[in-house]
C-alpha cells in the first residue's frame, strides 16, 4: 500500500529500511569486553572475521536510520573488512555523522580521520544507488574495528522497515529497532488512513520475539546469528535470509487475500485511467497494422511500434533543466506517451495495451514481482513486492500471450527472465485483479549457437573465426547490458563473454556484430581468435580436444554438498558446430566416442568425426529447468561431471613419419 504523511501529495516509495535508536552514543563508543578482545579465529569456528555487535534502527518520525557495526579481525584475510562501503539510495537521502575507529590488540585506539569517498554504484532513471567508502587505519589480526553513521531522507514518506537479519559474517549480538510514525497527521494509504503497523517474520528461530513497546516501537534482539554463505548459482540472497517485513495497514484488512483484492481494485483503476479511450491511440494502432492481418500479426506489429519509442527507464537520467529543454513531461495517459513518443517502461506497456484494446484484441495489464532479488509472498500484504508491468494478450485461441513491451530489445513472445515463473496481479474482466503466475521459461527461448572454423598450426596453436549467435533470452540480456555503454563497451561485452566460455586462454578480437538495437532476430558477433598452445605434442603424437568451450555453469558443482537450491536465471541451450583443419600430413589415430548423457532436466551430446583433412565436432548442451532443490544436487553434479569428462576427450594425431 502507498504511504504518505497526510498533508503531502502522494509519491510511490520503496525503502531500504532501518535507523537509529542509539541516542546514548555521542562521541563515546560502547565498552569492549575482555572476552571480545581475546577472541580468536579458532574460537569462532575458523572465521576470518566476526561481527561482535550490530545495531540497526529506523525511525519514521525523524526520517532517519542509524547503523552501528563492531567487527573483530581474526585472520589476514579478514583484514579486507577494513574497507567499508555504506550503500544508500533515494534522491533525498544523505549519509552523515560517520564515525569510525580501530582498536589494536593491545588496546591502542586509532580514530578514523581519513577521506570518505562517494561513488555511484547503480544509476538509472528510477534507481540510483550510491556508496560512501573509506578504509580504517592500522588494521591487524586481532584488531577490533567499528563504525557508525546516520542516514536521513526528506521525501515526507514513511519507510516501513525491512529487517534483513543475516550478514556475510556471523553476528555475536545484534539489536534491531523500528519506530513507526506516531504523529497527528497519520499515514495515508490508498486504502485510507492506516491505524497500525504490522509485520511478517520469515525464517526466524522460534524463540526469537519481536517486541512491541511504547508508541508501537518494535524491537528484536538476537545472539549468534549465523552468517549467510552465498553459494554459486543460488537464489537471491535477500529471499533466503532471515527477515522481518513491516507494513502500515488497517486492522480491518489483516487477511492478505482481502488486502490483495482491494489493492487490485485501486491499481486497476489507475491503469484504466491511464489507458483511456483515445482516438489518437486508435489511429496509431490502425496505422501500424493492415486490415488483412491476423490478430497475432497485429499484435506483433503493435509490439514492434511500441518497442521503437524512446524508453526513459533505460536511458540516462535527465536533469530538470534537460527535461525542460527537451520539453519532456511526465506522462499521465497513453495519449501523452504517443504524443511525446517516449515514456517509462510502464508507460510504454500501458500504451501497448491501449493500442491493442482499440483493435478489439483483449489485452490486460499485469504487475509482477521480479525474482532477481526477492520472491513474492502472498502472505505479506504489501504492494511494494510488485514491480514492473507486463501485458497479457488473448488471441482467441484459449491461451494467453505474455509480452514485455516495456523492456527494450525484448523479443516478441517472451518475458525478461526475472518476470518469468513469478506471481503477479493481473487485471480481470470484473474491474479488479487476481494473483496469477507468469509462464515458466523454456530452454528453447535461450539458445546460443557457435560456429567455429579454426586451423591447427604445427606449434599447437588454433587460429580462425568464431561466429556466436545469441537468440531469445540470451540476446535480450546482452542488449540490456549494451544500453549502459557505448560501442566500445558493447564490443567488450561480447569479447569478454567469448573469452569466459573458452576452455583455455585466448586472444579474442570482435570483427563485427549486429542485432543490438532491435527486439527482433538474434544478436551476433564474429570474432578472430587465437588459442596458443591448445594442442599438446608428445613425440610424434599430438593431442587435441575438440570441445574448445567450457561446460557452462560448471562452477556451481565443485563441492560434494550443497546448502541451498541450485538456481539458474533461466533454462538454456548451447549448440556448437566446430571444424578444425589439421596440419598437412597429420593422421588421426584415435577419435573419441563420447557417450550422450540425458536426464529428466538436462541433455548433452558430443559427436566427433573426420572429414577429409578436418575434424568436425557437433556438441549440444541443454539445461531444461532453472530451480533445482538440494535433493537433486548430486544428480546435477553427476550430469555436469559427465559433460565435463566428455569435453575433455581428445583426438590423437600422428604428426611425423610412420
Amino acid at each position: 500500500m502507498k504511504m504518505l504523511l497526510a498533508r503531502f501529495s502522494f509519491v510511490v516509495l520503496i525503502a531500504l529500511v532501518l535507523l537509529p535508536t542509539m541516542a546514548v552514543v555521542v562521541d563515546d563508543w560502547l565498552p569492549i569486553s575482555p572476552e571480545d578482545m581475546k577472541l580468536t579465529s579458532g574460537q569462532a569456528g575458523g572465521a576470518n572475521a566476526v561481527i561482535l555487535y550490530h545495531e540497526h534502527t529506523s525511525n519514521d518520525n525523524t526520517d532517519s536510520r542509524f547503523e552501528y557495526y563492531r567487527l573483530k579481525i581474526l585472520t589476514e584475510k579478514g583484514k579486507s573488512w577494513a574497507d567499508v562501503n555504506i550503500y544508500y539510495s533515494g534522491p533525498e537521502d544523505t549519509v552523515e555523522e560517520i564515525k569510525a575507529r580501530t582498536v589494536a590488540p593491545d588496546g591502542t585506539v586509532t580514530p578514523f580521520s581519513g577521506q570518505v569517498f562517494e561513488r555511484e554504484v547503480v544509476k538509472g532513471r528510477n534507481l540510483r544507488v550510491r556508496a560512501k567508502s573509506f578504509t580504517l587505519p592500522n588494521v591487524a589480526v586481532g584488531s577490533i574495528i567499528e563504525w557508525r553513521y546516520k542516514e536521513y531522507w526528506d521525501d515526507h514518506h514513511a519507510r516501513p522497515a525491512r529487517w534483513i537479519l543475516q550478514e556475510e559474517l556471523m553476528q555475536k549480538h545484534a539489536r534491531f529497532s523500528y519506530v513507526p510514525y506516531t504523529g497527528s497527521r497519520g499515514i495515508r494509504t490508498e486504502h485510507g488512513i492506516a491505524d497500525g503497523v504490522f509485520f511478517v517474520r520469515i525464517g526466524l528461530p522460534e524463540k526469537a520475539e519481536v517486541k512491541r513497546g511504547i508508541n508501537e516501537k518494535m524491537d528484536l534482539e538476537l545472539t549468534d546469528i549465523p552468517a549467510y554463505e552465498e553459494e554459486e548459482m543460488s537464489p537471491p540472497a535477500d529471499a533466503m535470509k532471515m527477515r522481518v517485513l513491516f507494513y502500515y495497514g488497517s486492522r480491518s484488512m489483516l487477511k492478505p487475500d482481502d488486502y490483495w483484492k482491494e489493492e487490485g481494485k485501486y491499481w486497476t483503476r489507475s491503469v484504466e485511467k491511464f489507458i483511456g479511450h483515445s482516438s489518437r491511440v486508435a489511429q496509431a494502432a490502425q496505422a501500424a497494422v493492415l486490415p488483412a492481418d491476423t490478430p497475432a500479426q497485429k499484435t506483433a506489429k503493435v509490439y514492434a511500434f511500441v518497442q521503437g519509442l524512446q524508453n526513459l527507464s533505460y536511458s540516462r537520467p535527465l536533469s530538470g533543466e534537460e527535461r525542460k529543454k527537451e520539453n519532456i513531461r511526465e506522462n499521465t495517459s497513453a495519449d501523452s506517451v504517443l504524443e511525446q513518443r517516449s515514456g517509462t517502461r510502464d508507460d510504454l506497456t500501458r500504451l501497448f495495451i491501449a493500442m491493442m484494446n482499440s483493435l478489439n484484441i483483449p489485452t490486460w495489464a499485469m504487475r509482477v514481482a521480479p525474482r532477481s532479488q526477492v520472491f513474492f509472498d502472498p502472505k505479506v500484504p504489501d504492494w511494494r513486492q510488485l514491480g514492473p508491468e507486463i501485458a497479457v494478450v488473448n488471441l482467441g485461441d484459449g491461451k494467453d500471450l505474455f509480452l514485455d513491451p516495456g523492456t527494450p530489445g525484448c523479443p516478441f513472445g517472451i518475458l525478461s527472465w526475472s518476470r518469468t515463473a513469478v506471481t503477479g496481479q493481473r487485471q480481470n474482466a470484473n474491474g479488479g485483479a487476481e494473483l496469477v503466475n507468469t509462464p515458466e521459461p523454456r530452454y528453447s527461448q535461450a539458445v546460443t549457437q557457435r560456429i567455429t572454423r579454426l586451423t591447427l598450426e604445427d606449434n599447437g596453436t588454433l587460429k580462425g573465426k568464431i561466429l556466436v549467435v545469441y537468440n531469445g533470452q540470451e540476446a535480450l540480456q546482452r542488449r540490456l547490458q549494451g544500453l549502459k555503454t557505448d560501442t566500445a563497451g558493447r564490443d567488450k561485452i561480447l569479447e569478454d563473454d567469448l573469452k569466459s566460455s573458452l576452455s583455455t586462454e585466448a586472444v579474442v578480437h570482435l570483427a563485427a556484430s549486429k542485432g543490438w538495437d532491435t527486439s527482433e532476430g538474434p544478436l551476433s558477433g564474429t570474432f578472430n581468435v587465437e588459442l596458443p598452445g591448445f594442442a599438446t605434442t608428445t613425440g610424434k603424437r599430438t593431442l587435441v580436444r575438440t570441445a574448445i568451450f567450457q561446460v557452462p555453469g560448471r562452477q556451481a558443482f565443485v563441492h560434494d554438498e550443497r546448502k541451498t537450491s541450485v538456481y539458474f536465471p533461466y533454462p538454456y541451450r548451447v549448440v556448437d558446430d566446430i571444424e578444425i583443419t589439421l596440419p598437412a600430413g597429420a593422421k588421426v589415430e584415435t577419435l573419441p566416442q563420447v557417450k550422450p548423457v540425458s536426464t529428466d532436466f538436462a541433455a548433452y551430446k558430443h559427436a566427433v568425426k573426420l572429414d577429409g583433412d578436418s575434424l568436425e565436432a557437433h556438441r549440444d548442451f541443454a539445461i531444461g529447468g532453472f530451480a533445482f532443490p538440494v535433493s537433486v544436487y548430486r544428480e546435477l553434479k553427476t550430469f555436469f561431471a559427465a559433460a565435463q569428462a566428455g569435453d575433455e576427450e581428445q583426438v590423437v594425431l600422428r604428426t611425423g613419419g610412420n
